[in-house]
């Protein structure tokens, strides 16, 4: 029983964690790379793509679930109250497709265990297809709601290249301080 319970707060703390930590990289994304906005929540660089490529990587379902808080945090301020079922559904694209598309990529073998083990060509395979995902279920989702500022066929592709943009940068900066920190494990293996 209380081994459950330890589980279950180290879970929650991990989640509101992941929250935070995604929340903080969005403030950040939209403070340092405001100039590449390209509209209200597609920027031609963002880096919390890879932060929410490296919580789901890392922590499977906390980081999942903190990105989908993190996100209800963020569409709280962009949204009004009257439109909950929107920014509900923001949230729960946001952190469920990154997670979906690595359980189905460890399904087929496609992603290496640990993000240490991975070369730089897969890791560059990897972030194009979490970016694709996220940026087509974003893209769908609103387009499903009809907001008058959304072209499905013509937003999808600003968002696909900043999110594959911010992911490589956090990925491979991520992977390099990883490199740097154990430089007897350098000998990447697919």
């Amino acid at each position: 029983m209380i081994r459950s319970v330890r589980f279950l707060f180290e879970q929650t703390a991990l989640a509101f964690t992941s929250a935070v930590l995604f929340v903080l990289f969005f403030k950040l994304n939209s403070w340092v790379f405001a100039i590449f906005a390209y509209s209200e929540g597609i920027s031609w660089v963002f880096l919390p793509e890879g932060f929410r490529v490296i919580l789901v990587l890392v922590l499977g379902l906390p980081g999942a679930v903190g990105l989908m808080l993190g996100t209800w945090f963020i569409d709280g301020a962009l949204f009004s109250a009257d439109t909950w079922l929107l920014p509900f559904l923001n949230g729960v694209v946001s952190g469920l497709t990154p997670w979906v598309v690595m359980k189905y990529m460890r399904h087929k073998g496609w992603l290496a265990p640990h993000i240490m083990s991975m070369t730089a060509q897969r890791l560059l395979q990897m972030t194009l297809i979490f970016s694709a995902a996220s940026a087509i279920s974003h893209q769908l989702l609103w387009s499903l709601f009809e907001r008058p500022e959304t072209n499905v066929l013509v937003d999808v592709w600003p968002m696909f290249v900043g999110n594959a943009l911010g992911a490589l940068l956090m990925l491979y900066g991520f992977k390099f301080a990883l490199d740097r920190i154990r430089p007897n494990r350098s000998a990447l293996t697919d």
